[in-house]
């Protein structure tokens, strides 16, 4: 899971625009109330505010990191406007018009009115979501990652994998009586499994949604088996690493002549399914490519 390119941060931008989302939905929700509702609910108007301010705020952390990798120089007021001109984006005197809104309705707070804040949000919530399309596909275009994969994050939690699998390695290699004679073996191992399993888990979260697989939780490995990402021959792998994992974290105890002959079986799959979903990977990435090689064609 090479390919380093150091330019922007893809998961600080995407997780910002998925809180700026987040905050969008409940705004858009908001101002679909009547006017009279909206204006006179002081509930629904604290509501606005906290989600209003993680609005820019979500929009303003991209605006902060893209300034400084794209060398402009900006402050609060001028951020969005100056890096929307430099990326191309249609409509930035509304954008200006937009933040001088914020800020005066942010730091003043009587100035605005509930019904002028109805109003202007009515009106221009959408900037958000343009400003956002508009830093996305700027992203993808310049540094040709159509997917917004974070290939620093892949391999820094393949790293975590390696190192953890090799630690465990260690201990397994001294035997079960060592092992079972050395709590501070038992510990070792433990401690490791977590951080192997968890990283196997994030890589599995960052990517999933690039596979298609828009829902899933705890059983996201399990669904990538289902969808082919990983081989159908790990089911049982992924079934019993997700649930050696599950114990470990409960109140259960698990033996350590349990977790010894666990670990010998399990310990190798996670490079296994590490290479088989850099493989799936590998296969996305070509399909993406040659995709936006025949649109440019």
């Amino acid at each position: 899971m090479s390919k380093k390119k150091k330019t922007f941060k893809i998961s600080l931008i995407v997780e910002a625009f998925q809180n700026l989302e987040k905050s969008y939905i409940d705004l858009k929700k908001h101002i679909s109330l009547p006017k009279e509702e909206f204006v006179s609910n002081k509930l629904v108007l604290d509501k606005v505010r906290i989600d209003f301010n993680l609005a820019f705020e979500s929009t303003m952390r991209v605006c902060r990191h893209m300034s400084a990798v794209l060398g402009l120089r900006t402050s609060s007021k001028d951020c969005l406007v100056k890096l929307a001109e430099h990326i191309g984006m249609k409509e930035v005197d509304k954008l200006q018009k937009f933040t001088e809104f914020y800020f005066k309705y942010r730091d003043l707070k009587d100035a605005v009115s509930p019904e002028e804040l109805y109003e202007f949000l009515k009106e221009n919530l959408y900037m958000f979501k343009e400003f956002a399309r508009a830093v996305v596909e700027f992203v993808k275009e310049t540094t040709g990652n159509y997917l917004l994969i974070d290939f620093e994050l892949l391999n820094e939690k393949s790293k975590f994998i390696k190192d953890s699998v090799k630690k465990i390695n260690f201990v397994l290699e001294q035997g079960l009586e060592e092992f079972k004679s050395k709590p501070m073996y038992y510990d070792r191992t433990k401690y490791f499994y977590q951080v192997a399993y968890d990283s196997l888990f994030d890589i599995c979260k960052h990517l999933a949604p690039k596979f298609g697989i828009k829902k899933f939780g705890d059983d996201c490995l399990s669904k990538m088996v289902e969808a082919g990402i990983i081989p159908q021959e790990y089911y049982m792998d992924v079934f019993k690493l997700t649930n050696l994992k599950n114990k470990l974290i409960s109140t259960w105890e698990v033996p350590p002549e349990e977790l010894y002959e666990s670990l010998k079986e399990l310990n190798p799959k996670f490079d296994s399914i590490v290479k088989e979903i850099s493989k799936s990977l590998k296969r996305l990435l070509e399909k993406k490519a040659s995709k936006e090689a025949s649109k440019g064609g």
